[in-house]
């Protein structure tokens, strides 16, 4: 049988695939030159149902392909741009910006452009089989330069990076909740957390220290963790 998995930044990052879970994503789209990279028995149709994995290789449900077509980039506006966007349970703004995310660098290392003419492989679907609790997750994920700015708006804080530090940006759904720093010696893994302050007091900060202490264990391979505080960092006003 036919399988896919969700993009996400790194293999901890199951944003999407809680989505399809939940029945709000019922769209994928792919850049048609990495679809006509895959093997023939990836490639979809109509009817064809495809299973679910995790970037762990866990099987986490089954859906069948309700629709299949392609369109230009350029054309993703207007009634079929709505239709798309809203299977990807987002605005048309949000749909097009998080595919210029997704897409731009890695197409260019490959090779391509992402311009108004490049095609995309668009598969809508529904879940037919379920086989796990649907939970909306914590996600840590690599952080992005834009990010990083966004949180020297929320610290005041100078974030010193070195080689041996590891910021990460914190999701809940589709929305940036906090950032968790990591720094390393050779015995140590220091651990800060910020949480933003649209979501303080809507957030259960002691669930995303756990989460963090998991990630730093698992990713980092952290055997000695240690909470850090504000007072390390150079306020200045």
């Amino acid at each position: 049988m036919k399988r896919i998995d969700f993009w996400g930044r790194d293999e901890y990052d199951e944003r999407l695939l809680e989505e399809v879970l939940r029945g709000v994503k019922t769209v994928t789209c792919t850049p048609k030159v990495w679809y006509d990279q895959l093997p023939n028995e990836e490639k979809s149709e109509i009817g064809d149902i495809i299973q679910v994995f995790t970037k762990r290789n866990e099987h986490k449900a089954n859906l069948q392909i309700t629709d299949f077509y392609e369109i230009r980039f350029g054309e993703m506006n207007g009634e079929v741009g709505e239709r798309i966007a809203k299977g990807e349970n987002s605005t048309l703004d949000e749909f097009i910006e998080d595919h210029i995310f997704s897409w731009e660098k890695p197409l260019k290392n490959d090779g391509y452009e992402l311009n108004e003419d490049t095609i995309i492989v668009v598969e809508h679907f529904q879940v037919t089989d379920i086989f796990t609790d649907v939970t909306i997750d914590l996600h840590l994920v690599p952080m992005t330069e834009a990010e990083g700015y966004k949180i020297t708006n929320w610290t005041d804080f100078e974030l010193f990076r070195k080689s041996t530090d590891y910021f990460y940006s914190v999701f809940k759904e589709k929305d940036f909740v906090a950032f968790v720093r990591f720094r390393q010696n050779d015995t140590n893994t220091y651990m800060y957390y910020k949480v933003n302050p649209d979501f303080e007091g809507q957030l259960n900060e002691k669930e995303l220290m756990k989460k963090a202490e998991k990630f730093a264990q698992e990713a980092l391979l952290a055997t000695n963790i240690i909470h850090e505080w504000s007072s390390i960092y150079t306020y200045h006003k």
